[in-house]
């Protein structure tokens, strides 16, 4: 799902619809300025003096932020979770989690998801089992085929244009119908709306776009986040491999980097956790919604694995350090090679990694009522991840204000905790 846009049921005055459905848009735009472009290099520190060693320093602040936040917000079913790779030591903190949380607990991973398929990615091109330069109807290394099929279902706006290196940096151009209307309807709300275990593929969600010739510009000329972009890449993976992209996944980089809490789901019926997970919630004056189940069918590639901290935080920092598969050259000429993702944005995006000055290379995602945020500083080898479980629309779900600034503040607090760690 997105880390950029925000979606969530639209709830009516008498019921509540299906959390699947009815998706309520902020554009790119306000999330961007209002979020993303929060921090800078003079950041500001909202960290008080804490008494102890870094574990217990973490702790006080987790238990000070939540106090105080919550402090506004009467019977709010949220938490909060940090989870800190350091020095060769792992260090996290909770409040308000269930009795028993560790950081083995699964949630959904969201947008963080997209990091995982443009790793993949670079791994095939590594091995020369695809080429990120070519265009997406070039033929792929070694066979007579094209890297996406020649049927109609691909045929979209500008496809003759794309390369797979603007699919993994956004800005290829290619329409998202997760959050953007086709025909003035959210083309998944819909089809869920009929049916809630509908199992969609890349074939239907590229087919959408390309009978209906949508884009958001012409590739190379702008930076536009697209879930989309990244389901292409999924089927670019499948017709390199002949796997399913779950199955590459799981084999390269699950089993091989023995993340033994993360896994993914691909069809409509699959809208369980596994135990132990981390319930979700929407936060409203007169009701809390709890959004766990979800089909993620439509977000596969780009918003469909489940993980704890625990693997979170040790698949990217293996990453950064160049040790999930991927070389550390490859990392750093292809992957971390951030661009600005606007004028004068300090903000940057690589391939499936974006950039935060004096913090470090990560992703974040949200969606179903999670917030998660993890970065990786290679410089230092610090790795923090932040997790929500709750959407705050406290003031109604017509006012994004209250989600805004629980991004932001997760930001900040990302910066605040990489404090505790350096100043040691």
């Amino acid at each position: 799902m997105l880390n950029n846009i925000l979606y969530l049921p639209l709830f009516s005055k008498n019921k509540i619809m299906n959390p699947n459905s009815n998706l309520f848009l902020i554009s790119l735009t306000t999330i961007f300025l209002l979020t993303f472009n929060s921090c800078s290099d003079d950041h500001e520190s909202d960290m008080q003096d804490i008494a102890g060693d870094t574990r217990d320093q973490l702790a006080g602040f987790i238990s000070e932020k939540y106090s105080s936040y919550t402090g506004r917000f009467p019977d709010f079913p949220g938490a909060m979770a940090a989870y800190v790779l350091h020095d060769d030591a792992a260090e996290y903190a909770h409040a308000g989690m269930d009795e028993g949380f560790t950081d083995n607990f699964h949630f959904r991973a969201q947008s963080t998801t997209k990091t995982f398929t443009a790793a993949a990615i670079m791994l095939l091109h590594q091995e020369g089992k695809l080429d990120i330069s070519q265009n997406i109807t070039n033929n792929i290394p070694g066979k007579k085929k094209s890297y996406i099929p020649g049927t109609p279902d691909y045929d979209i706006p500008y496809k003759d244009q794309i390369t797979i290196w603007q699919l993994l940096c956004h800005r290829a151009g290619v329409y998202d119908i997760v959050n953007y209307p086709v025909n003035g309807e959210m083309y998944v709300e819909k089809i869920l709306e009929e049916d809630p275990d509908h199992t969609f593929t890349p074939d239907e969600i590229i087919g959408v776009i390309a009978e209906n010739r949508l884009a958001l510009f012409e590739p190379g000329t702008d930076w536009g986040y697209s879930n989309e972009g990244y389901v292409m890449l999924v089927k670019i993976i499948e017709e390199v491999t002949g796997k399913t992209y779950k199955e590459f996944i799981t084999d390269r980089f699950f089993k091989a980097l023995d993340l033994t809490e993360t896994s993914m789901v691909v069809t409509g019926t699959e809208q369980s956790l596994p135990e132990p997970f981390v319930d979700s919630w929407y936060y409203l004056q007169d009701i809390n919604i709890n959004a766990t189940r979800q089909n993620m069918s439509a977000n596969v590639g780009e918003g469909n694995i489940i993980t704890s901290l625990h693997d979170m935080a040790r698949f990217y920092r293996l990453l950064l350090r160049g040790e999930a598969g991927i070389t550390l050259s490859t990392v750093s000429k292809y992957m971390i090679n951030c661009r600005p993702i606007a004028d004068h944005s300090i903000v940057s995006y690589g391939a499936g990694l974006f950039h935060y000055p004096n913090l470090g290379y990560g992703h974040g995602g949200d969606g179903s009522g999670i917030s998660v945020k993890c970065y990786t500083d290679p410089d230092t080898d610090i790795t923090i991840v932040i997790l929500f479980n709750c959407w705050n629309f406290y003031n109604g779900v017509e006012d994004a204000s209250l989600f805004i600034e629980q991004s932001k503040m997760m930001e900040e607090m990302l910066y605040s905790i990489k404090e505790i760690y350096t100043r040691q």
